[in-house]
């Protein structure tokens, strides 16, 4: 087992003995040569010496701690604000899709109105034809941003999907929407516009 003493040479030649606290502080010291606040040197008490050292170097863990805990703060903040730029960006992109297609429900609309008609003549057959072709087109586009038709003619009548121009018959038996006057859509599952319905009893309408 090593020597807790050793014997060193002074400047005049003579040995001196060495405690194993100063060489502890003195390693310590060449490891981290800075001082705590206020302190030029170290007492010449080892074990006072040796004190303000761990204590020095306890401050030193507590502070770079702080500043770890400070750095992964910053991280959290950052990776929840490009979360909110997300959302946020999604939002407003989703509102401008809404505006867009709501937009076009008018033309949808006179399409609808338009194709309903009979044609007299083969003329307005192949009116009709490039009328339906168009509707078509227009509408599979739209869908393909999330539009979706509001089933209404023979379905039970859902106050949060179908708007009434009519009141039931009195009755016991289901309200049920007879007649579409015009249809309703969602866009991605969200109500965007009600079917405007007619509506009637289930035993009614039988």
């Amino acid at each position: 087992m090593a020597d807790p003493h050793r014997d060193v040479d002074d400047s005049a030649g003579h040995p001196t003995v060495v405690t194993a606290e100063e060489v502890i502080v003195e390693a310590t010291l060449e490891a981290d040569a800075s001082l705590p606040a206020g302190l030029d040197e170290l007492p010449t008490d080892p074990a006072e010496a040796l004190g303000i050292v761990l204590e020095t170097l306890r401050e030193t863990e507590e502070r770079a701690d702080q500043a770890h805990q400070s750095h992964l703060r910053a991280l959290a903040d950052l990776d929840n604000y490009r979360k909110r730029m997300r959302r946020e960006q999604s939002t407003v992109a989703s509102q401008t899709v809404a505006r867009t297609v709501s937009s076009l429900l008018a033309v949808l609309d006179s399409f609808d109105a338009a194709l309903a008609l009979e044609a007299g003549s083969e003329e307005d057959q192949s009116v009709l034809s490039g009328m339906r072709a168009t509707y078509e087109l227009l509408l599979g586009t739209l869908e393909s941003q999330g539009l979706e038709i509001i089933p209404a003619a023979g379905e039970i009548f859902c106050p949060d999907l179908h708007q009434p121009v009519n009141a039931p018959p009195q009755g016991d038996g289901e309200v049920i929407v007879s007649n579409e006057v015009r249809r309703g859509y969602r866009l991605e599952g969200r109500l965007l516009r009600p079917a405007l319905v007619e509506v009637t009893r289930e035993n009614e309408a039988e």
